[in-house]
């Protein structure tokens, strides 16, 4: 009969939040290991890769200019009611990240080889054991980063939950705007976008609340026919759902940390899950290296959850009445200063 291996703690999931806690571990010197059943790290693409550079420098994510397809200093939000709000800054506001590359580099570079296994699918879970295809392994704790779909977190809720589709288009690089954000009702709940990717090719994109009526091609490829400047041949598809409820309350359950998308860890408003990923990994990492879960807790309670639930109340906000809220808001803004103007749509 084998030994089963043990750990100090077993990360489950090598997207970004379980790369993350692994940097984390790896970092205080802790005897860890991730487990994933995907072939290869960074795949399948899961994010647009557009950050705040304000939450990147906050919470110490990588900048490095090898992961980074472009800067953002122009912005741009629109309805197709006819309101637009236009932001430029003399220095990058956000950044594109090559999403492979950045989660790569995370795996191998941000605090060095990261200890992963891959190709290893999780069976159970047990109080200090995790059953896989390849054996069992046993840790003092573990860090769940399974994403939202999983069986051993809660079930996605479908009320609450974005479609995100996006094709890597061939097409030049726009000279008025890095960012562009459509708010339309065909795209009930969420947005078109348009970011720079280099300088021969844009992401093109959407998010919406579901309708098994359309498929999500089909709703990219209405609106952007009414956009001839976004048509381009399609290099690459990225595709996947966003849960949008509340955060979760709890993080951690006896030996266990949920991190990520298992938690709503994801900024409602842009529907963008890497800084919220990045963070809860980060800080369950650090409090399972100090053998403290419940300081992952404390600072889920104190900083992160508060940080979401802005953004959730917003997004509510905004969605209320579909477009037409997002257009009253745009025509508010008429009268806001350009601080104001900025700190609320560039906080988005």
């Amino acid at each position: 009969m084998s030994s089963v291996e043990h750990y100090d703690t077993i990360v489950l999931g090598a997207g970004t939040s379980g790369l993350a806690a692994g940097a984390a571990l790896k970092k205080a010197g802790k005897n860890y290991i991730i487990l994933d059943s995907k072939k290869e790290i960074g795949r399948p693409v899961r994010s647009t890769g557009a950050v705040s550079l304000e939450w990147v420098k906050r919470i110490n994510m990588p900048t490095a200019s090898e992961i980074v397809s472009s800067e953002i200093r122009r912005i741009k939000f629109t309805t197709d009611l006819g309101r637009s709000v236009k932001l430029k800054y003399p220095n990058p506001v956000g950044i594109v990240y090559n999403f492979e590359k950045y989660e790569k580099y995370l795996a191998t570079k941000f605090a060095g080889n990261l200890n992963i296994q891959l190709e290893t699918k999780v069976l159970d879970i047990g109080k200090n054991t995790v059953s896989t295809e390849k054996g069992d392994f046993s840790a003092d704790s573990f860090i769940v980063a399974l994403g939202p779909q999983s069986r051993f977190g809660k079930k996605l809720d479908k009320q609450n939950v974005l479609v995100a589709y996006e094709e890597i288009r061939k097409a030049p690089k726009r000279d008025d705007f890095d960012m562009i954000l459509w708010f339309s009702d065909m795209a009930p709940g969420g947005y078109f976008w348009d970011f720079a990717n280099d300088d021969d090719t844009r992401k093109i994109g959407v998010c919406y609340y579901p309708d098994s009526s359309k498929k999500p091609k089909d709703v990219l490829d209405a609106f952007t026919k009414k956009f001839p400047e976004l048509e381009g041949p399609m290099i690459e598809t990225m595709a996947h759902q966003i849960p949008l409820a509340r955060p979760a309350d709890v993080v951690t359950e006896e030996n266990r940390a949920y991190v990520g998308d298992m938690v709503n860890a994801v900024l409602n408003t842009t529907a963008g899950g890497l800084q919220g990923a990045f963070w809860s990994g980060t800080e369950a990492g650090n409090a399972a290296a100090m053998n403290d879960l419940s300081r992952y807790q404390a600072k889920w309670d104190q900083e992160i959850k508060p940080w979401l639930l802005r953004h959730h109340n917003i997004h509510r906000f905004m969605h209320k009445n579909g477009a037409r809220s997002i257009n009253r808001l745009m025509l508010y803004s008429k009268f806001m200063s350009g601080k104001k103007k900025q700190k609320i749509f560039g906080g988005l």
